[in-house]
């Protein structure tokens, strides 16, 4: 869930990104109407963590955005803006050592937690341990992996990151080796402040004191999560909205209508597929503003993960066969219009490194090429689906497609949040899953490393849904991720091809994009390209 500015010091370990030291806030937040409250539905799912070390999906970090504060933080700002990183937590951008393994951060005077509590590095030091601690079990720790002391924790033999030192407002963090992306990783989610008292929970903490623009007022899970201004916070970033209501597993279609009739502001679960050619023609298309439709590109894919720790695609040649056998058009179609651009590669077209090689029917199926490549295939497999309108009509579109070939297919449908969990559990019953991935920030590293490095596997909060595990290109991708600048992009737009045409881990189907409508009375729609929703923070209402 991403390319040269910070510091002379810096340079060398961060010629992968592009960081600018621009005002955090949307140009024109200032002119937005403030207060009142924003009514969020969140269709036929509930969130699945709001603990930041353990949420690790779009709608989650919709809302995390604005409830916390991290050292650095991508700007509030529409694309290409948003994309870069800005000082959030931190006062500026940290002093880095000559080596490039040392950052020493100093933060802002007077921020505090929404319960008055002052917030000091030892906050940050506290997000990272939660990380990393093998008993939290958090997706983030690939991110840090290379924090001295790291393994030690991970392993249980340590109960400190012995790289991290935290004294007042003062944060320095000490890394094994260079990590050209560690800058954009520290303003993830996952490494907001924290109370230094918060528990170690597997199972997540929904509600606690946040140091963002907003605190989480309170969850009731399967009904709701209301956001508050947090009344202490002195932060760089503008807020416009009093509260933030979300109502969660609403249905799709009641949604839609009640959103067109201004009973609610704005669908974090999306719209009927069906209604986007009507929306265009009414309102017309735009990328943000005070307008009511709109449609933005993401640096995301859609795809199908093929479980090969199941026997079925253990077999290489059946993972390649039926990504002959896919009807990419149909499964776009699904997703009525505007939803995305056909794909066969694992890195969108939009992202650094991207190398555009045909290796799969990307304009139909071709299930005669299919049986060439595995002849024999029969048996019965599962797919794994959230149960939103397009997932549900997708799988039909899949199963059909590899009827013909005379695989059985049972389809599994879940919650958004089910699915998830059940996908990332290694050993869980499935063969397929449909799913979308959207970069965590412009790298072509955060598509293919923790997708596809086996080594990363673990018993649950996976994100290689594939499971996936070849010694040969998990050296490639560790490899990648020390190299910067156009070194390091020929080499993941290298390793795209070579995975999706040697082993073939994935059904790629499409780069999607954002489509989202809202009432008469929202205003000031600011797109945030790294998380790829609107800024909720930055919304207002008459």
């Amino acid at each position: 869930m991403r390319r040269r500015l910070v510091l002379p010091a810096a340079l060398a370990v961060c010629g992968a990104l592009m960081v600018a030291a621009a005002p955090l806030a949307a140009d024109n937040a200032s002119r937005a109407t403030t207060g009142g409250t924003l009514r969020v539905n969140y269709s036929l799912s509930d969130f699945g963590y709001l603990d930041p070390a353990l949420a690790y999906d779009g709608p989650s970090w919709t809302l995390l955005y604005v409830t916390g504060a991290t050292l650095l933080s991508f700007a509030d700002a529409p694309a290409p803006k948003g994309s870069t990183v800005v000082p959030d937590a931190a006062e500026s951008f940290p002093r880095v050592s000559r080596d490039g393994k040392t950052y020493t951060f100093t933060l802002r005077k007077g921020l505090r937690f929404s319960d008055g509590s002052p917030v000091t590095a030892a906050a940050f030091a506290r997000a990272l341990y939660r990380a990393v601690s093998p008993e939290q079990v958090s997706p983030g720790a690939p991110f840090i992996s290379d924090i001295v002391g790291y393994e030690a924790v991970s392993s249980g033999k340590a109960k400190s990151l012995s790289g991290v030192t935290a004294r007042g407002r003062t944060l320095v963090i000490r890394l094994s080796r260079p990590r050209p992306t560690i800058i954009s990783e520290l303003a993830l989610p996952f490494f907001q402040a924290v109370k230094p008292t918060m528990a170690i929970d597997p199972k997540g903490i929904s509600v606690y004191p946040t140091a963002g623009p907003y605190r989480i007022a309170s969850r009731e899970v399967g009904r709701s999560v209301v956001l508050e201004r947090n009344r202490f916070y002195r932060g760089p970033r503008k807020v416009n909205l009093d509260r933030i209501v979300v109502t969660v597993n609403t249905d799709t279609d009641a949604s839609y209508l009640q959103v067109r009739a201004g009973q609610a502001d704005y669908d974090l679960g999306g719209i009927p597929p069906t209604s986007h050619a009507s929306l265009a023609e009414q309102y017309g298309v735009h990328r943000n503003g005070s307008f009511r439709y709109f449609v933005n590109p993401t640096l995301a894919v859609t795809y199908i993960a093929l479980n090969t720790a199941r026997p079925f695609f253990a077999n290489v040649a059946a993972r390649k066969a039926v990504n002959w056998a896919i009807d990419r058009p149909a499964l776009l179609r699904v997703g009525g219009k505007f939803s995305g651009v056909r794909t066969d590669q694992i890195l969108p077209t939009t992202m650094p490194g991207f190398k555009p090689v045909r290796l799969y029917p990307v304009k139909g199926a071709d299930p005669a090429a299919a049986k060439k490549i595995a002849p024999s295939l029969d048996g019965e497999i599962t797919l794994l689906h959230t149960t939103s309108a397009t997932s549900v009509a997708r799988a039909q579109v899949i199963k059909y497609n590899l009827e013909q070939l005379g695989i059985k297919v049972k389809l599994d449908a879940r919650p958004f949040a089910v699915a998830l969990k059940t996908a990332e559990t290694r050993g869980a019953d499935f063969d397929m899953f449909l799913a979308t991935w959207g970069a965590d920030y412009p790298d072509p590293s955060n598509f293919i490393n923790p997708l596809f490095d086996g080594g990363t596997i673990r018993e649950t909060n996976n994100t290689n849904f594939s499971y996936l595990n070849n010694a040969a290109f998990n050296k490639r991708m560790r490899a990648a991720a020390q190299l910067t600048g156009d070194a390091r992009y020929a080499a993941y737009g290298q390793l795209d091809v070579d995975l999706m045409r040697s082993l073939a881990p994935w059904i790629p189907i499409s780069n999607p994009n954002v489509r989202e409508f809202v009432s008469a009375r929202t205003r000031n729609y600011v797109f945030q390209p790294v998380f790829q929703a609107p800024n909720l923070a930055l919304l207002s209402v008459r």
